[in-house]
């Protein structure tokens, strides 16, 4: 049994979780963005980021995440001036 894109030893329970991130090469050119698709987005995955948490409008699951009880307290959003912002997202595109 295989770990699908596991670093170790494919079967290995002790690698069960263990996952290369992928590359940011092209990633202006590879949207939707997150594990679902659910971002459209770079400048919505910074918005992701910079809140500490997704923000859910609508639905069942409405709300900010930032305020979900089950939140690591270690996840706190990043602070991004507006030229950061800028700078972010025109290396994304480079």
């Amino acid at each position: 049994m295989g770990f699908p894109e596991s670093r170790g030893t494919p079967g290995k329970l002790a690698d069960a979780g263990k996952f290369r991130k992928p590359s940011l090469r092209n990633v202006a050119l590879t949207a939707p963005y997150m594990r679902d698709g659910s971002v459209v987005t770079l400048d919505e995955v910074l918005d992701h980021y910079a809140s500490g948490g997704r923000t859910i409008s609508g639905g069942p699951c409405a709300g900010h995440g930032h305020d979900n009880p089950y939140r690591d307290a270690r996840i706190t959003g990043i602070a991004l001036t507006p030229q950061n912002r800028q700078d972010l997202l025109a290396f994304l595109a480079a």
